[in-house]
């Protein structure tokens, strides 16, 4: 009966309800720290139905839509082009998730070393996929020094963090070569402004309107450039929505991080 009433519900009272739902979110998550609010989006499949994990795992993750399908493939393609024409062959990936997206370039590296705050998705990454060349670290990349690296990949997690997460991943991020930050964007129509604040969490800023631009203040990291311009797959609110890949170059001069 309960699914059914939802069916029925005006557009303005499903809208409704879901505001508030969010902003109780947002306040719970506001006491809590990343590890715990993560870790319950994966025990919860929040992101995603946790029977679509990569093949071969022995445990049950799940990353989000944006980790499969035509936007995911497209990224690989994107780094396997920009590891191919720089040369990089060492690469830190801040936000690893269930790694199905990285799985398709690491045959192209030296080293690469996947970074997250949840202990048992890190535990589960390095029993499935870890082996020479290719490991698993439990860090919080707000707090915790990142390893030196030709390459920071930061692909669709600011999204999911505050703007002083994101200042001191960025911080953190500024003694890499390169530094490649993928976000998802609403569509034209709907935009009020980049880094719009919010707290950690499973949730993006484009409920708002808004979302992470690097290059906008607060964190006016220069120079950027872009390297993808790819329409959402599954939009979260309406069409025309795009996930942007741009990479950031800290060694360069200019008034960023």
């Amino acid at each position: 009966m309960r699914s059914l009433a939802k069916r029925y519900l005006p557009a303005s009272i499903k809208s409704r309800i879901s505001r508030v739902r969010l902003a109780a979110m947002r306040r719970r998550n506001v006491g809590r720290t990343a590890e715990e609010v993560f870790a319950e989006v994966y025990e919860k499949g929040l992101w995603g139905s946790r029977n679509a994990a990569v093949p071969g795992s022995q445990e049950l993750f799940h990353s989000g839509s944006g980790s499969r399908g035509a936007v995911s493939a497209r990224y690989v393609a994107t780094i396997r082009g920009f590891l191919g024409e720089t040369g990089a062959r060492t690469v830190v990936d801040v936000g690893c998730g269930d790694f199905s997206v990285a799985s398709g370039f690491v045959d192209q590296l030296d080293e690469y070393v996947g970074i997250d705050v949840v202990d048992s998705l890190i535990r589960r990454n390095s029993a499935d996929f870890g082996r020479p060349g290719i490991r698993f670290l439990k860090a919080n990349a707000a707090r915790e020094e990142l390893p030196k690296a030709d390459v920071c990949l930061i692909r669709q997690v600011l999204q999911h963090l505050s703007n002083d997460e994101v200042s001191a991943i960025l911080r953190g991020a500024a003694h890499f070569r390169w530094v490649i930050v993928t976000e998802h964007e609403p569509a034209p129509r709907r935009r009020t402004g980049p880094n719009r604040d919010k707290p950690h969490g499973p949730d993006t800023r484009l409920d708002s309107g808004s979302w992470v631009d690097i290059a906008a203040p607060p964190f006016e990291c220069t120079p950027v450039t872009e390297l993808a311009n790819v329409p959402a797959d599954e939009p979260l609110y309406s069409p025309g929505e795009v996930i942007r890949t741009v990479v950031w170059e800290p060694k360069t001069d200019g008034p960023g991080y």
